[in-house]
């Protein structure tokens, strides 16, 4: 048990060093054309690490069960700061962020992220045993979960409450709810994201743009410097496309950067972090003894690997581009701090659980 969050602990800190190396070369041509200064999101990006890595120290020492106890307050606490977003941003295309003194402290749908996943997992142990009760999930399941994503939808920001309920149904699979209700929700779902993108220019637009086959810049410049990259990459700062041919490169678009530079060896790299990053954290699961811990860990889990495999699949042009970051690594501060933060919790939840005894469902 020591040995996978050990093993976890240094696969976080791999994964951040090579975010912020790789960020720096993505970004010093376009921070230097912009800024004047060719380390301006470097200097922001390791702030903004700095921060993740206190809070993730602060909260390794939070015991994990607290949140079960608060896990309704949570998420209540959650609907004011999105009411708050509102009404600090009513002058803004969106609402996605708190804005205090006319920055941008925080998105407010990372905060609602981990309300939503402390909550379900509350709600799965209270009730493992009649999770498929319809009434249960009618007053206790569906209102919290369902006005949640609907703020969060409504923002708007249709691509984080898609990647959202992907990591609920996840959680709500895995405890054994039938699978006729996700087939229900998948399909209330679908209506609503169609109705959505049918009706609004820009996301019509995109989306036909991918269907078809027609990229926009940012998709074109990706698979540009992917090519480019071949088997092991131009070396570091040596990318072409990143010099004004892929837009905000050291956003959600970072990963073909490291692949132009480090070729389909680095990009593989990656993959084989990622899936060590899942290996280690499962083995950490098996271990917890509660049922709350286990699926608080998965939906911590299922945060950073979906994350991961849908930014993965629209820079290479499986799925249209959301906006979505690759964890770690792209740039950006509430996904970065909150999801170092998120790990903290993780990192609690191995120290609070050293034994070799695997959790045991059908007992509950």
């Amino acid at each position: 048990m020591k040995e996978n969050l050990t093993n976890l602990k240094i696969l976080i800190f791999l994964l951040c060093s090579i975010g912020i190396i790789s960020l720096y070369s993505a970004s010093s041509s376009y921070a230097a054309a912009r800024f004047s200064d060719y380390k301006y999101f470097f200097t922001n990006q390791s702030i903004r690490l700095f921060i993740g890595f206190i809070l993730l120290l602060i909260v390794s020492f939070i015991d994990y069960r607290f949140y079960n106890r608060n896990s309704r307050i949570i998420i209540i606490s959650c609907w004011v700061i999105i009411f708050f977003g509102y009404l600090t941003s009513q002058n803004l295309p969106t609402s996605r962020g708190l804005i205090i003194f006319g920055k941008n402290i925080i998105s407010t749908s990372d905060v609602a992220k981990f309300g939503l996943i402390i909550y379900l997992a509350s709600f799965i142990e209270i009730n493992k045993k009649k999770i498929n009760n319809i009434k249960i999930l009618l007053y206790d399941l569906i209102p919290y979960v369902g006005v949640t994503l609907l703020l969060i939808f409504f923002q708007p920001d249709m691509s984080t409450t898609f990647t959202i309920s992907l990591i609920l149904l996840t959680m709500i699979y895995v405890a054994g709810i039938d699978i006729k209700y996700i087939y229900y929700t998948i399909a209330a779902s679908s209506i609503i994201a169609v109705t959505k993108i049918f009706s609004t220019q820009f996301q019509y637009t995109r989306f036909i743009n991918w269907y078809y086959g027609m990229g926009d810049n940012q998709s074109i410049g990706s698979l540009l410097a992917l090519s480019n990259g071949g088997l092991i990459g131009n070396g570091l700062d040596g990318s072409v496309i990143k010099k004004g041919h892929l837009p905000a490169a050291h956003t959600d678009f970072i990963l073909p950067i490291i692949g132009e530079e480090f070729g389909f060896i680095g990009i593989f790299s990656i993959f084989i972090l990622f899936f060590l990053f899942l290996y280690y954290s499962i083995k950490i699961l098996q271990n917890t003894q509660d049922l709350f811990g286990f699926f608080l860990g998965l939906g911590i889990t299922m945060n950073i690997v979906i994350y991961f495999l849908i930014n993965s699949a629209y820079v290479v042009g499986i799925f249209p581009t959301t906006g979505l970051p690759l964890p770690f690594m792209s740039y950006g501060g509430s996904h970065l701090v909150l999801s170092l933060g998120s790990m903290g919790i993780l990192f609690n939840m191995g120290r609070n659980n050293l034994t070799n005894k695997a959790i045991n469902y059908n007992e509950y």
